[in-house]
Order: C-alpha cells, then structure tokens, then sequence
C-alpha cells in the first residue's frame, strides 16, 4: 500500500489541514482501517482503490468512525492521484458510500489546486428561535453573539451542519458539553460549524469538544450556499472562508457556486509532503 501524507487549505508547506491517504489494491478491513486512522492521528484518513483511469473508490475514517462525506479528505486525494496517475487534468471521480463526487485538480507548480463540486446545498432545517439556548450554551455562546437577521439553520451538502452565525464570541466558542452529538442528532446534524458573518472565519469540533478541526471542507459548503441564501454575498461571488487560526494553522477555503447548476463547489491549495508505502502489519 502506497501511503501519502498532505497538507490541504494551505497557504505554504506544513499549514492547512493535514491528511493521511492511503492507495491499496483493495481494502483492508473496516476494524484495519479505523485502527490505521487512529495511528495516523490526522483529523481524517482515506483510503483509495482504482476502478478505472480516474475512477476511485474511497473510504474516510476519523479517530473514532466512518464518514460517508468529507471534503479535505477528498480534495487532497485528488491532489494523490494527479501526482500518481494522470498526466492531464482530466477530471476525477470518487465513489463514496452513498454518493459520487466529481474533482479536478490541476498542478500550480510544487502545489496542486483541488476542485469539488459537492452538488446542491439541502437546507434541512430552520431551527425556532425560543430553541436558540439550548445549542448555543453548550457552544459557550448566548443569543447575544448570534448576528441579527441570520437564523441557526442546518445545512447539509452531504454532511449536515448546524450552522452558528454570530458577530462576535468566536473565540470563546467551544463545545462544553458531553452530550452535543445526542443534541444534535434531534434536529438532523452531524456537527456544529461556529462562523463569524462579517470575518467570514469558522470554527468546529469533534463532537466531545476536544480536537478542533483545522479546515472543514464538508462545512464550507453549506455556509456557502447559507451566505449567498441570506445575502451576505451576492450570487456567484467568489468566497473566501478562514479557518484554523486558533489551532495555528490558519488556512483558506475557497466556496463558489457552479453559474449553471447552483452547485457548490470546494477548492483550495494542496501540498503533498511525504510519499511512501506501508510495511506488511501481518
């Protein structure tokens, strides 16, 4: 098995979100792949076997479980399989466990610039504003940090968000609570993604509150789609999302929406640092 470590979101080597990526003929098994996750110790880890010239299947494991979804997992293998196996960019596709996802990736130099289109956003739910407390105390934030006209809605492109808008208290925000993933679950989210509206800057976490993310493809998405729906960008402008700068590892994701679908579309520098291959566990 090959084995590739990458550095997406980043503006530099060694900054942006780091991830393991592993090439097999096929894959091993899941109780092999999540304890591999867990010694790699990134944020995500995916695995990659061939099925044609550009098609790929793909599994993403955390620390702790499987995702059917991801983004920077997705747009760093990309980068893996410009660098290993095309000699054009020619678009690529992964086949997740529920869903396909379309990638270009282009070499800029040293770097490579990944694309994902994540499709539509689905707007999943609208959350009452008497309900409001009861996820934001366990983010550490109250009503007051929320920013006016900006409704918690969940948000979802694959992997659904509550998304937190506020105008101030980002950096006091963390999850103090044992059970948030339980909370979320009750209104159709995975995870929380805390963002400051006029910073255009993000924050989440695990949801035990104890790894923050460094940069969050699967969310980027969604806030995108939710910034253009409540007009703090106009339609088919350009975004820029900040993340990661409370970590030290201060990245940029860049979200656009496709002029002739509406489709969101995910992209940002990646940096390969480390190619080599793993030695027989058994």
């Amino acid at each position: 098995m090959l084995y590739f470590h990458a550095d997406v979101f980043c503006k530099e080597p060694m900054t942006g979100n780091g991830l393991t990526v592993i090439v097999a003929d096929t894959f091993p098994q899941s109780d092999v792949m999540q304890r591999m996750a867990q010694e790699f110790r990134q944020f995500e880890t995916i695995f990659l076997v061939q099925r044609g010239q550009s098609v790929f299947d793909a599994r993403i494991f955390t620390v702790e479980e499987e995702l059917d979804f991801a983004g920077h997992p997705i747009l760093g293998a990309a980068a893996v399989v410009r660098q290993e196996f095309m000699c054009d960019d020619t678009g690529i596709v992964f086949n997740l466990n529920s869903r396909q996802v379309s990638v270009t990736c282009k070499q800029q130099g040293l770097a490579f610039h990944s694309c994902m289109d994540q499709g539509p956003a689905e707007f999943v739910r609208s959350l009452e504003p008497e309900i409001y407390q009861q996820f934001l105390r366990p983010l550490n934030l109250s009503q007051c940090h929320v920013s006016a006209g900006y409704p918690l809605q969940v948000v979802s492109t694959g992997l659904p968000y509550l998304l937190v808008p506020i105008t101030s208290g980002l950096a006091q925000a963390r999850i103090v609570t044992a059970d948030y993933e339980s909370q979320l679950a009750q209104i159709g989210a995975k995870f929380a993604y805390v963002f400051d509206v006029n910073a255009v800057e993000g924050r989440t976490w695990d949801n035990a509150g104890q790894v923050e993310d460094v940069a969050t493809g699967s969310a980027a998405g969604p806030v995108g789609a939710y910034l253009y729906r409540h007009g703090r960008f106009a339609a088919r402008d350009p975004i820029t999302l900040r993340q990661g700068r409370f970590v030290g590892r201060d990245s940029e994701i860049h979200v656009c929406a496709q002029a002739t679908t509406g489709n969101m579309l995910v992209s940002g520098e990646v940096r390969i640092l480390v190619r080599g291959s793993l030695a027989k566990m058994q």
